[in-house]
């Protein structure tokens, strides 16, 4: 008889069947090819293999499918069969391809001295099974005893084999008999759980399963046993360092040739990164999803509030125009246009703000500041608004409190104003109390109004700069929703921060604003408020021809700023002189006799730090005021640190810009 084995090569492709060909080419072996599974069902039929070496990915029928027939037809089971793949290379398809019966699982490109060291232990294990049976027919009587040992040597020397493939695999596997007793681990399980053998036996297993995750598998486990039908069930397992991953357990049962159940294989993949990689993805879309929300319902709130002063500035200067309307109205008219730029000038600074406290761009300044003036000035200003709503305003101080702190008095009164404001706002009648102290070097200011509370569940979104404590009311009394959240950032910028007292429906809010006081050695105390009153005069009586015989020279490209810094200044008495760019002013500056010059930041063809930067490289020693819409502290400074004398923010304050017109000219003379 020959001793040639039969090698069957499966591979829908014939690029494949030829470098299996060309790596197993020797005299000794029999290779029959097949270009699919049903070609090669039908060649199982009619050949005994010692080793059938299968592609995975194949058309009609793959590689698992039509093993797993092999193994269902007795006379082709024991066949061992070899997987080789170059695209399921995940441990799932690793897994699937032992569960149908594979001895192994080669990875393309393979090395092929270690390929055909694999086929030459079946194929001497196949010439030894043969040899045996031959012997067996013709020696059955007198070496009975003889074969029935060898049988035995071989069987566990088989045994042997499957248990170092297994033992080869990075991956826990385990085998039970039919009753679900376990009967072996690979070496893997002994690695990953630290546990011996003896620890490992009986319900051994119990022990590396997560509490929360164990019930789930006794539950599978012996409905499994019921239906006699594998199971998949991701469960997490305990490291031998503690450390529980998650991982997919895979049991399936394996049956003899007259479809009885013989044993359970079970195999455990380490799916640990991508279900942590899963679940992160998810809390991120749901966080991105609330976000998307939380903002589109802030821009449409946004909306609503700038397009209304907008809509009003629009709409009563329409109404100027007409000549038949009364003094009075006129008036009342350009009162009503003020007041609605004045909000949309607060929704604008508040929308910046934020950015610039997200961006991580907000600086304070820390100098020293008279705590009573700010009160005096908050005070004073929140007193119209509560006088209109028929509210009382009433500042009380709390022991004593310094007379001076060292903080940034803008972003201090900023805040103030902002939490009083809604205070004021919420309250449709009773009074707002302010009560004020100092703990443990913080300026403590506890506003409380008479509105209609806030609940703890309220309280948690306050002070998100995208979400607000109660829709329905934001739609009645109005505002962007930033405010709260951008005083927080600055109380917190300014060492301290804002927090709220959970109250009872209609029983008012208590907001607490803290700030840092800084060193308070030698400050003197005080346990009252000095009122200083300020009388609104009219503007044009209070600062009638102060700016006389002063000249001025305007720097702006814009034809509207053009005209409004001009009258301005003309009502004061000054002489303005107009440049349309940063060139043209350098030229005029240097060849005229201003005694000061207005230096708009942003303009074509040369911006205002570079005339400004050339002016004094010149020697132009007047003064100069730079007008920008940056207001943020670091832009102020670089101004002043190129040679401006002061930087006043857009929208330009009239009185505040001929006051300062007034002082910087008077000095240069």
């Amino acid at each position: 008889m020959s001793d040639k084995v039969d090698i069957l090569l499966v591979d829908d492709r014939p690029e494949g069947l030829v470098t299996l060909e060309a790596t197993l080419n020797q005299e000794d072996y029999n290779l029959i090819k097949a270009n699919s599974g049903r070609e090669a069902l039908a060649k199982v039929l009619t050949h005994d293999f010692a080793v059938i070496l299968m592609d995975v990915q194949m058309p009609e029928m793959d590689g698992f499918e039509t093993a797993t027939v092999i193994k269902q037809r007795d006379r082709s089971k024991n066949i061992p069969i070899i997987f080789i793949t170059a695209i399921n290379k995940t441990d799932q398809y690793v897994s699937a391809g032992y569960a149908v019966g594979a001895v192994d699982y080669i990875f393309k490109p393979f090395d092929p001295h270690i390929l055909k060291s694999k086929v030459a232990v079946f194929a001497d294990l196949f010439r030894k099974t043969r040899l045996l049976t031959i012997q067996s027919e013709t020696l059955r009587e007198i070496e009975k005893r003889e074969r029935i040992r060898t049988l035995k040597d071989l069987e566990s020397e088989g045994r042997r084999r499957y248990q170092n493939l297994a033992d080869a695999i990075p991956q826990i596997i385990c085998r039970t008999n039919k009753k679900g007793e376990i009967e072996y681990y690979n070496q893997f399980w002994n690695l990953y759980t630290g546990l011996s053998l003896e620890e490992s036996t009986g319900d051994g297993w119990k022990k590396v399963i997560h509490q929360d995750e164990l019930a789930a598998v006794e539950r599978k486990w012996t409905q499994a046993f019921i239906d006699q039908i594998g199971f998949d069930l991701e469960v997490q397992l305990r490291r031998q360092d503690g450390v529980y991953r998650w991982h997919n357990l895979r049991v399936v049962p394996e049956f003899t040739h007259l479809s009885e159940l013989y044993c359970w294989i079970g195999t455990a993949s380490d799916i640990h990164d991508q279900k942590i990689v899963q679940q992160e993805l998810l809390r991120a879309k749901k966080l991105a999803d609330a976000g998307s929300e939380a903002k589109s319902r802030f821009l449409a709130n946004m909306s609503h509030e700038i397009r209304t002063p907008l809509g009003a500035i629009l709409g009563f200067s329409e109404l100027l125009i007409n000549p038949k309307i009364s003094s009075e109205e006129r008036n009342e008219f350009i009162s009503t246009i003020r007041r609605n730029g004045d909000q949309l000038s607060r929704i604008i600074d508040e929308i910046l703000d934020l950015s610039k406290v997200e961006a991580g761009r907000l600086e304070v300044e820390r100098c020293d500041v008279s705590i009573i003036d700010v009160l005096n000035d908050v005070r004073t200003l929140m007193s119209f608004s509560t006088k209109e709503k028929g509210l009382d305003l009433e500042f009380n101080i709390i022991g004593k409190i310094p007379e001076r702190i060292q903080t940034d008095a803008g972003r201090l009164q900023q805040v103030l104003i902002n939490i009083i404001g809604n205070a004021i706002k919420f309250s449709a009648k009773g009074k707002i109390e302010i009560n004020i102290s100092v703990q443990e070097n913080h300026f403590i200011v506890a506003v409380k109004d008479t509105g209609p509370g806030l609940a703890a569940t309220q309280i948690e979104n306050l002070f998100q700069p995208f979400t607000q404590g109660d829709p329905s009311i934001t739609r009645k009394h109005g505002g962007t929703g930033l405010g709260l959240a951008l005083s927080r950032k600055l109380a917190r910028a300014l060492g301290g921060d804002i927090r709220v007292k959970p109250s009872l429906p209609g029983e008012g809010s208590v907001f607490i604003i803290s700030v840092a006081t800084g060193p308070l050695e030698g400050v003197e105390l005080t346990d009252s408020l000095t009122v200083k009153p300020k009388h609104l005069n009219d503007f044009k009586k209070q600062h009638h021809n102060i700016l006389k015989g002063i000249k001025v020279l305007l720097v702006e490209d814009s034809a509207d700023n053009q005209i409004l810094v001009t009258r301005f200044l003309d009502i004061a008495g000054a002489n303005v002189d107009l440049a349309n760019n940063g060139l043209e002013g350098v030229k005029k500056a240097m060849e005229g006799n201003h005694d000061i010059v207005l230096m708009d930041i942003q303009m074509p063809e040369l911006d205002g730090y570079g005339a400004i930067s050339r002016l004094r490289q010149s020697g132009f020693k007047k003064p100069i005021i730079a007008l920008s819409a940056y207001g943020m502290i670091e832009e102020r400074r670089y101004s002043l640190q190129i040679g401006s004398n002061d930087h006043l923010t857009k929208p330009i304050n009239r009185t505040a810009l001929i006051e300062r017109v007034a002082d910087l000219a008077s000095q240069s003379h």
